[in-house]
């Protein structure tokens, strides 16, 4: 009789194990899976950078989370566009604050906030 459950409780167990995997990972593990690895970082990853109140370890924490980030074929775009922003202001925010708020250009504005939607529309839910 136990021979016969056995089979019944690991399919049981492997469906929750992946169903668990899919929750924790928003529903898409390859962009949400290392925003929620570090979570502190992801929650500003998408935001503007601020000259004197973001440092270079700020700005190269989150380029660095964004670098794991893999896009969907929809986001992949705007992921180019932010991490090139990122690359900006992680070479001059100590240096030239004036290239930093430059560099925050209309298409890098829409790019973070479709990026930041999609983070807390997907990997938050």
């Amino acid at each position: 009789m136990i021979a016969r459950r056995s089979p019944i409780i690991l399919l049981a167990l492997g469906a929750s194990v992946a169903m668990l995997t899919g929750c924790a990972s928003g529903g898409d593990a390859g962009f949400c899976g290392p925003l929620h690895d570090e979570h502190e970082t992801a929650a500003v990853a998408f935001a503007p950078l601020i000259p004197g109140m973001n440092t270079e370890a700020d700005v190269q924490s989150r380029l660095d989370l964004v670098e794991k980030v893999e896009p969907t074929p929809e986001l992949a775009g705007d992921l180019d566009v932010w991490k090139g922003y990122l690359t900006v202001a992680a070479d001059s925010i100590t240096d030239d604050a004036t290239a930093v708020i430059d560099a925050y250009d209309d298409d890098v504005a829409a790019s973070g906030q479709v990026l930041s939607d999609y983070y807390t529309g997907t990997c938050l839910q």
